[in-house]
């Protein structure tokens, strides 16, 4: 008899996930629906998020506190442990599989929290590490059967999640799925203010590279994914970084299956200054208050950098038979960069290795991912394209369609 060959799932749990994936063997219960939270300094906003969380049945919400190991975070880290000891103290313990791993009772519908402590990360791994010891533990209970669902639900501590948050149910052949997403109001004027400019900020990034024909198009933010369980072993989980995990996880993805925006209830997200990690919401918040006039001070992308992207990702299909790239590209700020980049060796190697066309444009639409794109563009502002103010962003609507879609995102902000 021939050996079965172990799937990619099977060789995941194996050899690249978290040691955290053997507390599954001190699990017996079954569940329809996993949950992952990473915990660190949230005492005021976990508990409104558990109660939400209470109104489920058969949930395993699994919560990762942790804090970074750093003498800066030290406070962080105190309220951190005292509000896992709240929540030992205050909800049944159904099991405790050591002193860092208690099993809790959330609600008597076989709904349980999984509070695991995590302590003194290394800085450089943060919250990456956290989501990714929720997500492989999670990922080790669906193999096991022990989770119904095949879906890993990914949020964070100061969000309010919708009422349909569990009914969705994405076509199988998706790698992700993202809920979708409005920040909430701030009585404070100034910090609503900056919270607008900001979710604004992705509302327009977001419909440049969908203008640009990018594949890359979609929002990377942690709290909002929903993540198939096998695409998340082909790419070997969440990456350890202190921040943009959400970020790296979802250019791999994506690479492999589509990741697709859900016609979901709008997943509420704080509005709050943060110094947690050192990318998104909160540190975005911290640099546009300490402008002047933040709507005229506070920079957006030129809107021509996402045309030279568009002009570069529409010439792809041709690069295969034209001997010499390069006279596809008539400006030579676009051709000066993708020179320094090796863009050539790629090109002539997808069209020695690529069977058809189709095949020859994956290649090069799978080099040229999120990051490149994003170099790209930073590139083209630092040598020429300067970043313009949201008023001058304005005056461009009329020849950039892509600047009203972005808009009618946020009509309360135009």
């Amino acid at each position: 008899m021939t050996e079965r060959r172990p799937s990619p799932l099977d060789k995941y749990l194996r050899l690249y996930a978290e040691d955290e994936i053997g507390l599954a063997a001190s699990l017996s219960q079954h569940w329809q629906q996993v949950v992952c939270i990473p915990v660190y300094d949230e005492a005021e906003l976990l508990p409104p998020l558990l109660q939400r969380l209470q109104k489920e049945s058969e949930l395993l919400c699994i919560l990762v506190f942790n804090s970074p190991a750093d003498s800066l975070a030290e406070e962080g880290k105190h309220r951190t442990q005292e509000l896992a000891q709240t929540l030992i103290k205050n909800f049944p313990l159904e099991h405790e599989i050591d002193n860092t791993c208690h099993l809790l009772q959330l609600n008597t519908d076989n709904s349980h929290l999984l509070l695991i402590q995590r302590f003194g990360l290394l800085a450089h791994e943060g919250v990456g590490k956290a989501r990714k010891i929720a997500c492989d533990l999670a990922c080790k209970l669906i193999a096991d059967a022990r989770i119904e669902s095949k879906w890993i639900h990914n949020t964070d501590a100061d969000v309010t999640l919708p009422d349909d948050y569990f009914e969705q149910k994405p076509d199988p052949t998706f790698a992700a799925a993202i809920y979708r997403f409005r920040h909430v109001l701030n009585p404070d004027s100034l910090l609503q203010q900056a919270m607008h400019l900001y979710e604004y900020s992705l509302h327009y990034y977001l419909a440049g590279l969908a203008h640009a024909g990018s594949p890359y198009a979609y929002y990377t933010i942690g709290s909002t994914l929903l993540i198939n369980h096998q695409f998340y072993a082909k790419v070997r989980g969440f990456p350890k970084r202190s921040g943009a995990e959400d970020f790296y996880l979802l250019n791999k993805l994506v690479k492999l299956a589509p990741v697709k925006q859900l016609d979901s209830e709008e997943l509420l997200i704080s509005s709050r200054i943060s110094s947690r990690v050192p990318f998104g919401t909160g540190p975005a918040l911290q640099q546009i208050i300490r402008l002047n006039e933040p709507k005229r001070s506070y920079d957006f992308y030129h809107p021509n950098c996402f045309e030279y992207l568009k002009l570069l990702l529409e010439r792809f299909p041709h690069f295969r038979q034209t001997q010499h790239w390069q006279t596809l590209i008539s400006d030579e700020l676009l051709l000066k960069y993708l020179e320094k980049t090796g863009f050539e060796d790629t090109v002539l190697h997808a069209r020695k290795h690529a069977s058809t066309d189709a095949v020859f444009e994956k290649h090069l639409h799978d080099w040229f991912d999120a990051l490149r794109s994003l170099k790209l563009i930073h590139w083209l502002r630092d040598n020429g394209l300067s970043s313009i103010s949201y008023h001058e962003l304005q005056q461009y609507k009329s020849s950039h369609t892509f600047i009203s879609k972005a808009n009618q995102l946020m009509p309360i902000f135009n």
